[in-house]
């Protein structure tokens, strides 16, 4: 299996089980900072399990891979998984967005059947999550009640539980607020025929019982190809391309087509250096460019430098450097 394919298959795959039904659309992969909630740890997956149909955040997942996966990784990260039968252990450090804002996390969990306990600890909080998922008249069903709180009483615990459901060719996830956590959300996810997703995502804001941002889309792929469009609020459209051209070439755009912000695009493509490299550039509307390098050594072993750059001034404008591994055995 080539570079391309392999980091395509493990991104989509961690995409969907470690962001479920997350609370916002996000065009960058966000990595937790001192500043963030306690709510964030993404070093370890939402849920444990290979996913059988796709996700909402598939859709247009192709070219977030390309435009965006490496180029938001700070000064440094490095990040660990050890698994065994029932016990997987993971752990993150990173700097960012510079050397003075350092933060780090440990994780465990355990497996009981059916049944999963996980408990994560990190600079600006702490998680801990009960997690079940089994069969039922040929549904696929799971659940996860996830509990967050800062260190030393800094900040109020937050409960929330994430349930699923999965009997193709539909998909569904809500979030369910149960303590302190202000949001209902949830998606609906139709596969009518191969190739095609079609999907609708509700946040209702439940101490100000309101929606605040309701969104359809549309997406399709195929072996080479991917389209994505969506409407969200009923104002604002955006759309994402992906194309394959050769073995070793892609190209992606993402833009703001409709409503707020409409100039906002990021533009870039990928070239396959060798069956386990890839080089990626891109370039966004604030003429902010960046550059790549994703090499897989093993499929346990990956790595990732990144370089950005001010185009406006190259040599007098802001930039940025980035090195991010990451190790499992």
């Amino acid at each position: 299996m080539s570079v391309f394919n392999a980091l395509q298959k493990r991104r989509q795959s961690r995409l969907a089980i470690s962001r479920n039904v997350t609370s916002k659309d996000e065009s960058e992969e966000e990595r937790p900072s001192r500043n963030q909630s306690v709510g964030v740890v993404n070093f370890i997956p939402t849920l444990d399990f290979e996913i059988k149909m796709p996700t909402y955040f598939h859709i247009g997942g192709w070219a977030k891979e390309c435009l965006f996966h490496g180029y938001d990784i700070g000064i440094w990260r490095l990040e660990c998984t050890t698994k065994s039968d029932r016990i997987s252990v993971y752990s993150v450090g990173e700097a960012k967005p510079d050397l003075r804002n350092v933060m780090g996390g440990v994780g465990i969990r355990e497996n009981f059947g059916i049944l999963n306990l996980t408990q994560a600890w990190q600079t600006n909080g702490y998680l801990g999550m009960i997690g079940a998922c089994t069969q039922a008249f040929g549904a696929f069903l799971y659940t996860l009640l996830r509990g967050t709180y800062g260190p030393h009483d800094n900040a109020s615990p937050k409960i929330d539980l994430l349930a699923g459901y999965e009997l193709s060719p539909i998909k569904s996830e809500v979030v369910i607020p149960i303590l302190k956590s202000p949001k209902f959300m949830g998606y609906l996810l139709l596969q009518p025929i191969e190739n095609f997703l079609l999907a609708c995502r509700l946040e209702f804001n439940v101490e100000e019982r309101e929606i605040e941002t309701h969104a359809f889309c549309i997406g399709y792929t195929d072996e080479t190809t991917e389209y994505g469009l969506k409407v969200e609020n009923f104002k604002d459209v955006r759309g994402s391309v992906f194309q394959r051209v050769g073995e070793k070439w892609g190209v992606a755009l993402k833009a703001n087509l409709f409503g707020k912000d409409m100039q906002k695009f990021t533009v870039g493509g990928q070239y396959q250096i060798h069956e386990r490299a890839l080089i990626k550039a891109r370039i966004s509307d604030d003429l902010f460019a960046g550059l790549v390098y994703q090499i897989k050594l093993t499929d346990n072993v990956e790595g990732n430098y990144y370089f950005g750059f001010d185009a406006n001034s190259p040599f007098k404008g802001d930039h940025k450097i980035g090195i991010s591994w990451r190790f499992r055995a």
